[in-house]
């Protein structure tokens, strides 16, 4: 029964609308919950039902009496899709999603969004990191993003290509009902939230469709493939293109070109990538107590904290001192 769905998994059974509201945005992100009908004996009716695999949020969420529900804009990637009833998605001025089992609504970081939950409506509630999805992009890719990611907002799940990925999404409601199952191994966990992000890449189009269709790239040639282990050897070093040509024997001009048909970007982005790789990495290992933001940006050639703040939120999603303070 849909009612069962992640039961092992309870957040709050509620009939009240404050209270709803309060799990509702501890569990996703800030918003406001109204009702669009006389609430009946038992109030909103609500259930939800919540478990974390790896840093994806899968919940399952019911309401028994129609709501309205209105987000703040989200700082991570949302997939709603309803298993019983139906639902109205509305995203800024792009057309409304009506969601059923055979379609689901695509969120994107930087929107809020309105949805009208019909009553007795229950949904597979999902929320994937920007960092993620943008780190398996990339790794399909072989190369850095130039733009952010950018989805269709909605999803047909009847597709071969749908269907293979939400089989991956009842894969995790089924291992959710073992008392020791698959996702209580923290490695199979992290594998099973990076197809869910994959598979949500090569299901759901987005605007490097195209890129992942096309033909691979060729293979680096060996002075760009020099420079990239020069720059992952030594991230923090102040290189430029000019600098990193005459390391590895060719013109600058040549190095910009080999990087532009290899990795689709100039040598200085592919660095401040690797570099705000490197930041972050060095960010959740810290003490908040003993480390600064400005010191490790320093460290890792990062000269103005706002440039370096500004990218690092459209990398990740998040300011680094949010990093900082949950190391």
């Amino acid at each position: 029964m849909a009612e069962e769905l992640l039961g092992r998994f309870p957040a709050v059974r509620t009939s009240d609308c404050d209270e709803a509201q309060v799990a509702m945005a501890a569990t996703f992100l800030p918003l406001r919950l109204r009702m669009l009908e006389r609430p009946g004996p038992g109030g909103v009716d609500m259930r939800l039902n919540s478990l974390r695999v790896a840093d994806v949020t899968v919940a399952y969420a019911r309401f028994g009496r129609a709501v309205e529900v209105t987000t703040a804009e989200a700082e991570n990637y949302h997939v709603d899709l309803p298993v019983s009833g139906s639902a109205r998605f509305r995203t800024g001025r792009l057309e409304s999603v009506e969601g059923t089992p055979r379609r689901a609504a695509v969120f994107m970081p930087g929107q809020s969004t309105a949805i009208d939950w019909s009553g007795g409506c229950g949904q597979f509630c999902l929320m994937l990191p920007r960092a993620l999805l943008q780190q398996e992009l990339e790794a399909m890719l072989n190369r850095p993003l130039v733009k952010p990611l950018v989805f269709a907002e909605a999803m047909d799940v009847s597709t071969d290509m749908g269907r293979s990925w939400l089989d991956m999404l009842w894969l995790v409601e089924r291992q959710a009902g073992y008392a020791h199952g698959l996702l209580d191994h923290p490695l199979a966990a992290a594998h099973v939230a990076q197809a869910l992000a994959a598979g949500l890449l090569l299901a759901q189009p987005h605007n490097y469709t195209d890129a992942l269709a096309g033909p691979r790239r060729p293979a680096a040639p060996q002075a760009v493939r020099q420079a990239v282990d020069l720059i992952h050897a030594n991230p923090e070093h102040p290189w430029t293109t000019a600098s990193l040509a005459r390391r590895v024997s060719v013109s600058a001009r040549s190095l910009q070109d080999g990087f532009a048909r290899s990795y689709g970007v100039p040598p200085s982005v592919y660095l401040r990538s690797v570099r705000l790789d490197r930041a972050r990495a060095e960010l959740q290992a810290a003490d908040p107590c003993t480390t600064t933001v400005a010191r490790v940006a320093g460290k890792w050639g990062f000269l103005y904290l706002s440039r370096f703040a500004a990218d690092y939120r459209k990398k990740f999603g998040e300011n680094p001192s949010a990093t900082l303070r949950s190391a």
